[in-house]
């Protein structure tokens, strides 16, 4: 039985207890905690504290019978990776997940989905070196995770190629031999179909690739012109394909829509919201 979600993200900007409802209303019922937007500044992992706001929310949950399955860590993002303060801004994005690993088990998650640690900008990438550094940047984290009975699923990522960022995990044969050498079963992949499709990657293709490593999905389109986060059937990936091939792998984990917030009116929360579970809904015919 598959079952459908949507990362809070996708409300991005509103209060965590009042988009619970918008979801709740929505139709869904497990949804994956996006602790990336939780943790800025002035919101629930950010605040002193944050282990109360924390619980009110997983009560809050339970109360409208939403569970959590995956949620989202935090990263640097962009050209953070190559600021002259990046020791600085990492130690406290390293912090916050170490609380978004707390919390996911807080609220009852059994995966923290986390980006791979990207190599400072260096023209000749080195495979090795990422692998290396990957190694040593998660071994903290999982080990946080296991004492908590929480797993790590680690995201593709985007790999621009050309002059542009080489992004650690862009290639899935990266990603694989990531996984493989760490090999423990609480060490597994999520695969972002936009993230994929953007780097001129076969979806399907990759889906195959992971196989049973495969425990997350980040579900989105986009026309392989930005990372845009569209709802599937909006921009180009081969969606048959891509069913077919979770079918093939036999895939089990959550259909998880991630999908960009779209500044709709309040009015139109429950609608979006409605419209995303079904069209997830739909899609999960073909795989019955």
């Amino acid at each position: 039985m598959y079952t459908v979600s949507t990362a809070t993200c996708f409300l991005d900007g509103m209060d965590p207890l009042e988009a619970l409802q918008h979801f709740r209303n929505g139709g869904f019922t497990h949804l994956a905690a996006d602790f990336w937007q939780l943790s800025r500044p002035g919101r629930m992992l950010a605040a002193d504290n944050w282990r109360e706001m924390v619980a009110e929310y997983r009560e809050a949950a339970d109360a409208l019978g939403i569970q959590f399955y995956q949620t989202h860590g935090t990263t640097l993002t962009g050209t953070k990776w190559d600021d002259p303060t990046f020791a600085e801004q990492a130690a406290h994005v390293w912090r916050m997940n170490e609380r978004a690993i707390e919390a996911s088990a807080m609220i009852g998650a059994r995966w923290v989905v986390m980006h791979p640690f990207n190599l400072p900008h260096d023209p000749l990438y080195s495979a090795k070196k990422a692998l290396d550094k990957n190694l040593s940047y998660l071994a903290p984290f999982i080990e946080q995770a296991k004492t908590l009975g929480v797993g790590i699923a680690v995201e593709n990522m985007v790999d621009f190629g050309g002059n542009r960022r080489r992004y650690c995990g862009g290639d899935p044969c990266e990603l694989l031999e990531l996984v493989d050498t760490i090999h423990d079963p609480d060490v597994s992949i999520c695969i972002d179909t936009g993230h994929a499709h953007l780097s001129g990657i076969h979806v399907g293709a990759f889906i195959r690739m992971a196989g049973s490593r495969l425990t997350c999905t980040h579900v989105n389109d986009n026309a392989r012109d930005s990372d845009r986060h569209l709802p599937p059937y909006l921009g180009t990936i081969d969606w048959a394909d891509t069913l077919q091939a979770l079918r093939e792998v036999n895939y089990r984990g959550e259909f998880c829509m991630e999908l960009s917030p779209y500044r709709f009116p309040a009015e139109a929360k429950d609608t979006w919201c409605r419209f995303t579970h079904d069209l997830a809904q739909d899609m999960l015919k073909q795989l019955s």
